[in-house]
């Protein structure tokens, strides 16, 4: 019997906070069953720095993400992923290319996404069109 992939929903603020921490969780959750998901996994830091990806909540989902138990994350914001956006739009392109469904309730990730792959699209017609020479 396959395994069915459900959706998670990932909270984060730097500095902890446990009345804010409920606030963003309920706002996630309304917003996740806004979409269609009815029992999401949560996973929430509070009191974490969005500059770092070594947070506790945020790897054990990428943990399920990996073991194939996840189908899509769902965020308040782009922000909430991270602080760094180097790192943060390198992690939404290798979580896309899984197949894994992003959404961010102020449409931040599909500009994030649109911005990801136009700097690719970007990229490809500037070095698509240098040759490379050799010594």
């Amino acid at each position: 019997m396959e395994q069915t992939k459900r959706a998670a929903v990932y909270c984060r603020l730097a500095q902890a906070d446990d009345e804010a921490m409920a606030l963003q969780k309920e706002r996630a959750l309304r917003y996740a069953a806004e979409l269609g998901y009815l029992n999401p996994v949560m996973y929430a830091d509070n009191g974490a720095s969005g500059l770092s990806f070594d947070r506790p909540a945020f790897s054990a989902m990428n943990a399920d993400i990996a073991a194939g138990k996840i189908g899509a994350v769902i965020v308040l914001s782009v922000s909430r992923i991270g602080r760094n956006r180097i790192e943060t739009l390198a992690w939404i392109d290798k979580t896309v290319r899984k197949g894994i469904v992003l959404k961010a309730w102020d449409g931040s990730l599909e500009s994030q996404i649109w911005t990801l792959t136009g700097w690719h699209d970007e990229c490809n017609q500037i070095f698509g069109k240098r040759k490379t020479t050799r010594a």
